[in-house]
């Protein structure tokens, strides 16, 4: 609910995501920094309120989180309006992935949108870290997965990795910003880096070419072999050790050339797996053919049947579906950048979807997470151009839910200016 309190003066606030509860108390409110007070608010560990008076500015959370985003949105209130916020997000996962296997993009500029994330109140980052065109994260125990599989990408370019110390860094920079870091390892398909890396990962015994195209769907490993079951554990149980959260995304998708029998079989014993590393598996919607037991996470891209599939086992769902989503969609035909075979997704589509697919129990939805694929942008200012501004949509519908197009769109209009300052190349296209 927006309140408009009568006062001196009109005033107009313009914050994305919007607030659940907002009080306009007058203008001219203190310019100092806010005092931080840790106390019950009823509001959750991420709640808070937050008080701006003519004289003095609190910020009043459970916990750090909490006064983090108070924070966030009192950077977003030109001229200090006095106004008395209670604000707290709609879902817990309010998520942005980048996908780094196809094109490689850099810890600097990761950490770029890092800081945007935290100013629209995003929690988790998923790391699209390996596919058929690149492994990015240095596994120790399988070296050429970086030097021979992370040695190139889509177009032929040279690629490139994350050492782990280059990975801890991240997981550490977002980590202070109340942000979880979610690797993905993408298996039992999309994996051809690997089959390049390792010939023993191959019936034949020989590794396959280099590939840097954009088709999908056409690689397996070889589930047939001990090698492979030994590289999958090791694998996992080096990317467990480097990632304190408590997700990690195998991906599970497009696996069109492995058998649908040992795909199940496959899924069935990577849970425990992860489980034994003290980690819950994610995967995209096709996991729900493993009848995996609960607790996994479905991350729904295409098929609302699989969400309620997976709801009904039990799984926690993530809102990622394509024609909404997913952010290397073109805006439109008449864009300079960006796919169309899940449709064109302007920033109207992008902000007015329902998160929660069709059958499945809203309290099964985790939140939702707008994926960037990289088969398409080549360079980081591709890529905000793509996210930005999207992400501000997807963003407040995680936090506060949408309020119409209407509502949100002079909001987002002020909101540009904020992405002018920060210097980000978004795509005007309002």
């Amino acid at each position: 609910m927006i309140l408009s309190l009568a006062c001196s003066a009109p005033v107009q606030v313009y914050l994305v995501p919007a607030p659940r509860e907002l009080q306009i108390l007058g203008s001219g409110g203190t310019t100092d920094e806010p005092e931080l007070i840790s106390a019950e608010t009823g509001l959750g560990p991420e709640g808070y309120v937050l008080e701006v008076g003519r004289r003095s500015a609190s910020i009043t959370a459970e916990g750090p989180a909490g006064l983090f985003y108070g924070q966030q949105t009192l950077s977003q209130l030109e001229q200090r309006p006095r106004v008395l916020i209670r604000d707290e997000p709609l879902y817990s996962w309010r998520g942005s992935m980048i996908d780094v296997a196809r094109h490689f993009f850099t810890v600097e500029e990761l950490k770029g949108h890092i800081d945007l994330m935290a100013l629209h109140k995003l929690n988790r980052l998923h790391l699209h870290l390996t596919d058929d065109q690149g492994w990015r994260l240095q596994i120790l125990s399988w070296p050429q997965l970086t030097t021979v599989g992370g040695s190139t990408e889509v177009g032929g370019g040279p690629g490139g990795f994350y050492t782990q110390e280059d990975y801890r860094e991240l997981v550490a920079y977002a980590a202070e910003r109340f942000i979880t870091v979610v690797p993905e390892v993408d298996m039992p398909g999309h994996c051809n880096a690997a089959l390049a890396s390792y010939g023993e990962l191959n019936p034949s015994g020989q590794p396959t070419e280099l590939y840097t195209g954009t088709d999908v769907g056409f690689s397996s490993l070889w589930l047939g072999d001990e090698t492979t079951l030994r590289f999958v554990e090791e694998v996992l149980t080096e990317v467990a050790g480097l990632t304190p959260g408590p997700w990690v995304h195998v991906g599970a998708d497009e696996a069109h050339e492995t058998d649908p029998q040992e795909y199940k079989a496959f899924l069935q014993a990577v849970q425990p797996t992860l489980s034994g590393l003290d980690k819950t598996l994610v995967g995209w919607d096709e996991v729900a053919s493993a009848e995996l037991p609960e607790p996994y996470v479905l991350q729904w891209w295409r098929s609302e049947d699989n969400a309620l599939d997976g709801a009904s086992q039990g799984a926690s769902i993530i809102a990622s579906p394509a024609e909404h989503a997913y952010l290397d969609m073109a805006y439109d035909g008449s864009s300079d950048l960006g796919g169309f075979w899940a449709g064109f997704t302007d920033l109207e589509d992008a902000y007015t979807w329902d998160v929660v697919p069709a059958g499945v129990p809203p309290e099964a939805v985790l939140g939702l997470e707008a994926p960037l694929w990289s088969e398409l942008p080549e360079t980081w200012e591709e890529v905000e151009y793509l996210v930005w501004p999207r992400l501000a949509g997807h963003a407040e519908l995680a936090w506060t839910g949408s309020r119409g197009w209407e509502d949100y769109r002079p909001r987002l209009e002020a909101h540009l200016q904020r992405l002018d300052a920060l210097g980000v190349a978004y795509a005007d296209e309002l």
